[in-house]
């Protein structure tokens, strides 16, 4: 099988090899947190906020509806745990989104909403069946987009797409969340990524995972030999790819599949009739189909770079700093990233919760490099994945010239760090060009 990858870009050889780096405990069974308390922040998405619908004082069971949103560009929040509101208040994440947030006291009673309960006969549900369950959910791309998957199916069915991927390169290094899932159970990743299919009438479903994974690569292949018979009006594939980063971004696996540029602000479902969804997506999903259980938790990799990363199954809400009380010597790390080591956000107030779309919590304990100026090696540039010149973007940037970044298609920035990685001046060039990437964006939008 030919393998795939993106083609702009090249990565130096030894520039971003993580591969010696990403080693993980296999763990068969994850471990679980189970926090004193959780905050439910009303907007975990690309969308809508979604208004309380409890109030201080109310008790709560897992799987209850907190939160509800106006339409279908947000999608509710639900209990991860049992208990009793405690607060509901404002609350503003890492990522600079604020609204408003519902505390909920753990009683460590464990009691579970009675809407979740074992469903019979899931092969007989209907498309609009599925389709509430989906809304009900609570489902957004697990993946980092954040963007609801109800009203991503909408827009492929309105699309007309034809084909599903699935998401589960998980390039970038030390995570590993997507990876258990397929490996523990790819049936269930299968059967969420095959419902979402149908909602979204497609002929065929791929399933897009590097080389480097080869366990769980025999787990898809048995999955897909497995239930291929239920499917027969689908085509299912497993396509390998190359193992490098950012492999997992959708611009660079569209480009990777199809040959083609992604315009900016266009979508797979426009462009080459594809939908991209995450793997923890799918699976996800197919817990709402078997059980009725929303999404309460997520699987969070918990890594950085002196131990050898974990799986950990985490309410929603649950707090960094109670998720890493677990983690000998985290709180006088040199930083903690909310996400991946590449892509996520330094954070200093541990308080912050895990949301839908944080597949990680990197903790950082070496020192960092001396920032000196730029020696101008084009290291950067022949990092960029997507054809920038990250030395150039950044001294605009400096010289306050943001308007000139334009002209050097600023808003082409993936906000990957792979220019950052490779810098042997230490200079932060992914955090500046990204903002000046979502800046220029939203001028544009405008």
């Amino acid at each position: 099988m030919k393998k795939a990858t993106f083609k702009k870009g090249n990565l130096q050889n030894d520039g971003l090899d993580f591969v010696r780096q990403r080693k993980f405990m296999r763990e068969a069974l994850l471990e679980v947190c189970n926090p004193r308390e959780v905050i439910l922040p009303m907007i975990q998405h690309r969308g809508t906020a979604c208004d309380p619908v409890v109030s201080v004082g109310d008790s709560v069971s897992i799987g209850d509806m907190v939160g509800v949103p106006h339409d279908s560009s947000g999608v509710p929040v639900h209990a991860s745990i049992s208990g009793e509101v405690s607060r509901i208040d404002v609350i503003r994440l890492p990522n600079k989104v604020s609204c408003k947030a519902i505390w909920i006291k753990n009683d460590l009673r464990r009691r579970v909403s009675t809407k979740i309960h074992q469903r019979k006969n899931i092969d007989t549900l209907s498309l609009a069946e599925l389709k509430k369950l989906l809304w009900q959910s609570g489902i957004c791309g697990m993946g980092g987009e954040g963007i609801p998957t109800f009203a991503k199916c909408l827009k492929a069915e309105q699309a007309g797409v034809d084909t599903l991927l699935v998401n589960a390169t998980q390039s970038e290094p030390f995570l590993a969340c997507d990876l258990h899932h397929i490996r523990v159970n790819a049936a269930k990743v299968l059967q969420g990524a095959m419902a979402l299919g149908g909602i979204c009438h497609v002929k065929r479903v791929v399933f897009c995972i590097e080389d480097l994974w080869t366990d769980e690569i025999d787990a898809l292949n048995k999955a897909v030999a497995e239930f291929r018979h239920r499917y027969l009006d689908r085509k299912i594939e497993v396509q390998l790819f190359k193992t490098r980063f950012p492999q997992g971004c959708q611009q660079l696996i569209i480009k990777a599949l199809y040959g083609v540029e992604l315009p900016i602000g266009k979508d797979p479902e426009e462009n080459v009739k594809a939908v991209l969804f995450n793997a923890s997506t799918c699976y996800a999903f197919c817990d709402m189909i078997e059980k009725n259980q929303p999404l309460i938790s997520r699987v969070v990799t918990i890594s950085g770079d002196t131990i050898t990363g974990h799986n950990v199954l985490v309410p929603i809400g649950t707090s960094v700093s109670e998720l890493l009380e677990r983690v000998p010597g985290a709180h006088t790390a040199q930083r903690i990233a909310w996400g991946g080591a590449m892509t996520g956000v330094a954070i200093k107030d541990l308080q912050v919760p895990i949301i839908k779309t944080t597949a990680a919590i990197t903790i950082i304990r070496k020192f960092e490099p001396p920032r000196m100026n730029c020696i101008h090696c084009g290291a950067c540039v022949s990092a960029c994945p997507v054809g920038l010149s990250p030395y150039l973007l950044n001294r605009l940037i400096e010289l306050g010239q943001e308007d000139v970044t334009r002209d050097e298609s600023v808003e082409q920035c993936i906000a990957c760090g792979a220019c950052s990685y490779v810098c042997p001046s230490g200079i932060e060039l992914s955090t500046n060009i990204a903002k000046a990437a979502h800046r220029a964006r939203r001028r544009g939008a405008k």
